[in-house]
C-alpha cells in the first residue's frame, strides 16, 4: 500500500469506525471529567478549594486511574480506532483490578465503575469487529521492560495491600467521590499499573500506550507522597514515593518499540 492509499484509508474511516471514535472521545470526557480525574490531580499542584484538607495521595491515585489509565486508553481508541487493542486491553485491566478491590477491600461501591471502565470498551470492539485489524499475538519480549516490570511487583504490590488493608479498617472514611470510597480505588490503580507493566514486558503491540500511562500515573503517585507525606494515602516514609518516581521515570525513558497494527480487515458490507 502506497503513502496516499495509506492516507485515503485513514481519512475515510467506516460508519461504524467513525461512531467507535465519537463514543471513545465521549468516554474520555466522561474518565477525565465526569469521574473527576483532572479534579483530583489537581489537588497535587494545589489548584483547589484550599478550606479543605485534601487527602492528596488517595486523590492522584483516583487521578490518575481515571485521566492517565482510563481516558488515556479511550483517547488511544479514538485516535486510531482501526487499533483498538491496545486501549481495550489496558481498561479491561483496570475493569477486573477494580472488582479485585471491591472483594479485597471489602467493598462492593467500585463494582459500578468497573462496569463504566470496561463495558464500553468491549461494545464498541464487538460493534466494529469486522473493521477493525486483528491483534497481534505474537509475544515479543523486551527484555528491559520485562525487567522493569518485573521490578514494579514488590513496589506496587505493597501499595495496592496497605489500600486494601486501609479499606476494610476505614470504610467510610470520607475520602469519595460520586460516593466510591478511594482506598480501594487506590489498590485497583496500583494493580492495574502493576499488571499492565507486566503485560508491557511481552506484548509489543500495546507499549507505546501503557509506557506512557503506567509512567505518568507512578510518577504522579509519588510525587504526591514526596509532597503530602503525612495525608492519608501516602505509605510510610520517603523511599516509597522515591522508588515509584525513579520506576516511572526509567519506564518513560525506555524506548517504545512496539508493534505495527496488521492490515485492517475489508467490510464485508
Amino acid at each position: 500500500m502506497d503513502d496516499d492509499q495509506a492516507l485515503d484509508q485513514k481519512q475515510s474511516l467506516p460508519d461504524r469506525l467513525q461512531f467507535v471514535r465519537v463514543v471513545a472521545w465521549l468516554m474520555v470526557a466522561v474518565s477525565a471529567v465526569g469521574l473527576f480525574g483532572i479534579a483530583d490531580l489537581m489537588t497535587l499542584p494545589g489548584w483547589v478549594d484550599q478550606r479543605y484538607v485534601w487527602a492528596v495521595s488517595l486523590e492522584a491515585s483516583w487521578g490518575s486511574l481515571m485521566t492517565f489509565i482510563l481516558a488515556g486508553s479511550y483517547a488511544s481508541i479514538a485516535l486510531n480506532p482501526r487499533d483498538p487493542w491496545p486501549g481495550t486491553v489496558l481498561l479491561v485491566v483496570a475493569g477486573m483490578a477494580l472488582v479485585v478491590c471491591a472483594m479485597l477491600g471489602a467493598d462492593s461501591r467500585p463494582l459500578p465503575l468497573a462496569l463504566i471502565v470496561a463495558v464500553p470498551a468491549i461494545g464498541l470492539l464487538f460493534s466494529a469487529r469486522k473493521e477493525i485489524a486483528p491483534p497481534d499475538r505474537s509475544l515479543r519480549p523486551g527484555w528491559l521492560h520485562l525487567l522493569f516490570g518485573a521490578a514494579g511487583v514488590p513496589l506496587w504490590l505493597p501499595y495496592s495491600i496497605h489500600a486494601f488493608q486501609m479499606s476494610r479498617l476505614e470504610p467510610n472514611a470520607g475520602h469519595d467521590t460520586w460516593g466510591i470510597e478511594h482506598w480501594p480505588v487506590q489498590g485497583a490503580a496500583g494493580i492495574t499499573i502493576m499488571v499492565a507493566a507486566l503485560i508491557m514486558g511481552w506484548w509489543g503491540q500495546g507499549r507505546p500506550l501503557l509506557r506512557v500511562s503506567i509512567s505518568l500515573s507512578a510518577v504522579y503517585i509519588g510525587v504526591a507522597m514526596l509532597a503530602y507525606p503525612d495525608r492519608a494515602g501516602a505509605m510510610e516514609g520517603p523511599m516509597w514515593g522515591v522508588a515509584m518516581v525513579l520506576w516511572g521515570t526509567a519506564l518513560a525513558l525506555l524506548p517504545a518499540n512496539g508493534t505495527k497494527a496488521m492490515p485492517p480487515r475489508q467490510s464485508a458490507r
